[in-house]
């Protein structure tokens, strides 16, 4: 039972100033009754005395009225019986249940009190009522339906959400999870020079903005390079004596066998860097030097799942978004690992991820996290892959499902009957562009009619640096050495000016502050979809080659990989080397 004191000096009080603050409404929503009241003491019935609201409630009480407030524990049944409201009665005591709850928390004579005050503020009530403002009979009263009295119990709360307050707020900590995390105090603050040259590999990834590191022992030294922007580059040389012990370390952050040289492994690491969790997928390869390690990074940026912030132009946005909203089918994205296939699928998730929308994701691994989506990490040694992932989310009455990546038979026609059966799936495939991606589910055996039933689009994408602005040269078209380029409508283009840190002649204070000599600074998307619309769907079914899907998507106005580059050096975002750096430029400028 709760209690709070009274202060001295109790003003005399009745039912209707009480029932200002508890009300019918208050009393529903938070599960307490009032159950008498005296000269010195006022006291409820509660379900969950402890709850947050029924103290405020008491408090209330407590400052306006200048009483002791008494909190009983009362059973559900016990209050639903208290709170059975009959229609043409503003009181809603039963006597059975009033004598029931007498036994353990009410007096005789205060319940004598209640029943007889109760009954002069109904009738008076009922005596004073204009006879259109009468209560209606049960008969002619419009049903509350339950999704209707969920709505009004919503709208008492602060947030519009329910509240579940039957647990004390307390602070639990996820001790099991934040015990895999390695803090900055065992990563940098150490006398250990091997720990501390580990420790500093791994925040420059941050520093750099990196997605791997590669840490390679070779014959007179350990490299350690970075992939940025695409581009791998050296930062670190090593001692080769301390290949082994840097090995190791990494090896035992990541919870790997450290005797174990001969065979490749696969780890991970969790670790704090700058007050923020940084995770890193280890791999270890042995070599003929020693373990090549490969750390990818899985530093997830939100800010990024934007589909407007990725895809430049409107045409292929709209279509992305239309194809994104549709109810059922898969739509694949294909392109090479790095390439930002996860990034544009979990923007189109972004957009999708509401309350009345079941979202669930097979990942392998797990990059980006969104609240509110189920997201299943591939674990093969337990037998948990995509098929099966697959297979059990099927159960999970989803409404969208993203798979990770399609890599056999059995996963893409799971994936074809999930979207034949109202469902809409996400996926990622290892092939060139929109028409490689056909053929390459027709290789994988999945018979055409399924292919072309549950296909609803596809897209190519690639990822190419952009062009740093602050230090670029702007250059005019030659007719005589660049008329392929004014083929394409480009009559000025950009170069960058890329310095080569190990020349002889390199100065530092003529290199770009901006993009540190790079020529570059961030990285745009170039992209090619394709809608599969009832032709196409008719080559699918005639399981035509690719060639055949190409040329007849291109002319039915899709736009390739590397028109939607050319586009991109035209606006000068980008370089016609960055362009060529990932579509087949020569190849089909000659075609053109």
């Amino acid at each position: 039972m709760v209690s709070s004191k009274p202060k001295s000096g109790s003003l005399p009080i009745n039912r209707e100033e009480i029932e200002e603050i508890l009300t019918k409404q208050i009393c529903e929503s938070i599960g307490a009754i009032l159950v008498s009241f005296n000269e010195s003491t006022i006291t409820l019935g509660a379900m969950n005395p402890v709850y947050s609201e029924v103290k405020k409630i008491s408090g209330l009480l407590k400052n306006k009225f200048n009483r002791t407030i008494e909190v009983n524990t009362i059973s559900a049944e016990e209050f639903e019986k208290w709170f059975n409201v009959d229609s043409n009665k503003k009181s809603f005591v039963e006597k059975d249940t009033l004598n029931k709850i007498n036994n353990s928390v009410i007096e005789k004579k205060d319940l004598n009190d209640t029943q007889t005050q109760l009954k002069e503020k109904s009738d008076n009530k009922i005596e004073n009522k204009k006879p259109d403002e009468l209560t209606p009979l049960k008969s002619e009263q419009k049903p509350k339906t339950i999704l209707n009295e969920l709505i009004e119990k919503s709208k008492l709360e602060t947030n519009d959400v329910f509240e579940f307050d039957f647990f004390e707020d307390e602070d639990e900590d996820e001790e099991e999870e934040n015990s895999e995390i390695i803090e900055d105090s065992e990563l940098l603050a150490t006398n250990d020079p091997v720990v501390a040259a580990v420790g500093s590999i791994l925040s420059a990834c941050g520093r750099l903005k990196a997605s791997d590191i590669h840490v390679e022992p070779m014959e007179d030294k350990m490299r350690i390079r970075y992939r940025i922007d695409g581009v791998l580059k050296e930062i670190y040389s090593l001692p080769k004596g301390k290949s082994k012990a840097i090995s190791s370390r990494l090896k035992v952050m990541s919870k790997l066998d450290i005797a174990e040289k001969r065979l490749p492994q696969d780890g991970r690491i969790r670790c704090s860097i700058n007050k923020e969790i940084s995770d890193f997928r280890v791999s270890t390869l042995p070599g003929k030097w020693g373990e090549k390690i490969v750390l990818r990074s899985l530093q997830s940026d939100t800010s990024m799942l934007d589909l407007q912030k990725l895809i430049t132009y409107s045409n292929e946005l709209n279509q992305v978004r239309e194809m994104g909203a549709s109810p059922y089918g898969i739509f694949i994205v294909v392109g090479p690992t790095g390439s930002g296939k996860s990034t544009t699928l979990f923007s189109i998730l972004n957009e999708r991820n509401t309350p009345d929308v079941n979202i669930s994701t097979v990942e392998d691994p797990v990059e980006y996290t969104l609240n509110g989506v189920h997201q299943v990490q591939v674990i093969r040694e337990k037998g948990l892959d995509f098929s099966r992932a697959l297979r059990s989310l099927m159960r999970q009455d989803p409404d969208i499902i993203l798979v990770g990546e399609t890599r056999d038979k059995e996963t893409a026609q799971t994936a074809m009957e999930a979207a034949l059966t109202g469902h809409m799936v996400f996926t990622t495939l290892h092939a060139n562009d929109t028409a490689t991606a056909i053929t390459r589910l027709a290789e994988m055996g999945c018979p055409p009619y399924l292919v072309g039933s549950s296909v609803i689009g596809v897209m190519a994408q690639r990822l190419i640096r952009k062009v740093c602005v602050n230090c670029c040269e702007t250059v005019k078209a030659d007719p005589d050495k660049h008329q392929s380029y004014i083929n394409y409508g480009i009559n000025e283009f950009r170069v960058a000016k890329v310095i080569d840190l190990k020349d002889n002649d390199y100065n530092s204070q003529n290199t770009c502050n901006v993009c540190n000599g790079t020529g570059y600074k961030g990285r745009l998307g170039i992209y090619e979809v394709m809608k599969v619309n009832d032709s196409i769907r008719e080559l699918i079914m005639k399981s035509s080659t690719a060639d055949v899907i190409r040329e007849h998507s291109y002319k039915n106005g899709v736009k390739s990989l590397l028109m939607y580059g050319m586009d991109l050096v035209r606006d000068k975002l980008t370089t016609i080397d960055e362009v060529e750096r990932v579509c087949l430029l020569e190849e089909e400028t000659d075609d053109n």
